[in-house]
């Protein structure tokens, strides 16, 4: 459906502008952890880690260190609670997206992307959601990284973490 059709309502309109501004939550959200867990590993072992599995590693491993063994159980849950999210942000960030509405008006978003399986090897992933869904996974993962940025605040505070600008 193009969107400047004559054909699209309001309402259908809508449904594309609602994907566009939830999907730009979920992968910010996921963003700002990314970073946190980046940030952490370079101040604390002078490496970036580029992938986000060497992050989560990166984290774990912080956590085992002197000092920082009261934030074991916390890091071990923002590494685990991210992998939540993973699905659901690789389909918002690298799929596309088509908006189906039936003759009742009922829609989903029909979801794809391609997942690499080993070298020049590849899936066509797909799955389907609602605007209802892709809320209630905005709202998830943004109190998720609400949870995981207090966390940090407290972890550079207590830590010194942060410079002095």
């Amino acid at each position: 459906m193009a969107l400047n059709s004559a054909d699209v309502t309001d309402d259908q309109k809508k449904l594309v502008d609602d994907i566009v501004y939830l999907r730009g939550r979920i992968i910010t959200s996921y963003s700002q952890v990314e970073f946190l867990l980046a940030d952490i590993a370079v101040k604390l072992e002078l490496k970036f880690p580029y992938l986000i599995s060497a992050r989560l590693k990166a984290a774990k491993r912080i956590a085992e260190k002197k000092g920082f063994e009261a934030y074991k159980k916390d890091l071990e849950e923002v590494c685990d609670g991210l992998g939540e999210f993973d699905d659901i942000r690789k389909f918002m960030s690298h799929g596309w997206a088509d908006l189906e509405v039936d003759r009742q008006g009922n829609h989903k978003f029909a979801l794809r992307m391609y997942e690499r399986k080993g070298e020049g090897e590849f899936e066509l992933m797909q799955a389907t959601s609602t605007r209802e869904r892709l809320l209630q996974a905005a709202n998830d993962i943004n109190e998720f990284t609400s949870r995981v940025i207090t966390l940090f605040r407290r972890i550079y505070l207590k830590q010194a973490l942060e410079k002095p600008e």
